[in-house]
């Protein structure tokens, strides 16, 4: 399988951000990694390997980003606003930095984002706020709300970043069409899934804004754990 590693220091995260890279040709699938992990985890986890024969034959070239979530979410140091504010300058690292090299060295606009469990925030989070951008968005046991990582702290940063909450009150008939026309939605989950309660809550609030998206529940004691989710991600990706 091609791979290579790259990187460079991002001024709007304050870090030096690495990514992998697998496969020459194909969609870009961007994956981001769960709340303790960075861009080696999904390939250290051997969740490339149900995916090998679509990388090797170049239908998909697979993107493992890191993140800032230790210098944000999981920063206990620090102001809940200001972890709010670092989750911004990721997105914005993503926005102006990450995704146009990727355009640059795919070619292609094509889009597919994917994360599992708190990389799934990261999926929908970034779907929802830039449907343009987004062809789809597959996201496995996911949560969708980041108030336990607030102290009740909350303002409208915090609201513009939290998808249970803004999704709620969209009426921006743009955001609709792009849902509706442009961007895929699936959601991933299973029957033991610690999570369940947090897809079907988000599910219910994408149907009663009339959004297109898929919610498929794995049945079989399929549990919140790597092993479940590589038998799940190469029906979906």
């Amino acid at each position: 399988m091609h791979s290579y590693v790259n990187g460079w220091y991002s001024h709007r995260v304050e870090k030096y951000m690495e990514f992998l890279r697998f496969g020459y040709a194909g969609a870009p699938v961007v994956v981001f990694p769960t709340s303790g992990g960075n861009h080696q985890e999904f390939a250290e986890r051997g969740m490339l390997e149900p995916l090998a024969k679509k990388i090797d034959q170049g239908i998909i070239q697979v993107f493992c980003v890191d993140t800032n979530n230790w210098e944000g979410w999981y920063n206990e140091h620090i102001h809940p606003r200001l972890k709010v504010e670092r989750s911004v300058a990721f997105e914005e690292y993503l926005i102006h930095e990450f995704l146009p090299h990727i355009r640059e060295i795919t070619g292609t606009d094509v889009l597919v984002l994917t994360g599992i469990s708190f990389g799934a925030y990261h999926t929908m989070n970034f779907a929802l706020k830039h449907p343009e951008l987004v062809n789809r968005a597959v996201t496995f046991s996911g949560s969708f709300s980041i108030k336990s990582f607030l102290d009740d702290y909350y303002d409208d940063l915090c609201y513009f970043n939290n998808p249970v909450d803004y999704i709620q009150n969209l009426t921006d008939p743009w955001f609709l069409q792009q849902f509706n026309e442009h961007t895929e939605l699936l959601l991933v989950t299973s029957d033991q899934d610690v999570c369940l309660d947090k897809n079907l809550e988000m599910v219910h609030h994408l149907t009663a804004k009339g959004i297109r998206h898929t919610f498929v529940k794995w049945e079989g004691d399929f549990k919140h754990d790597w092993p479940y989710w590589k038998q799940m991600i190469g029906h979906y990706i």
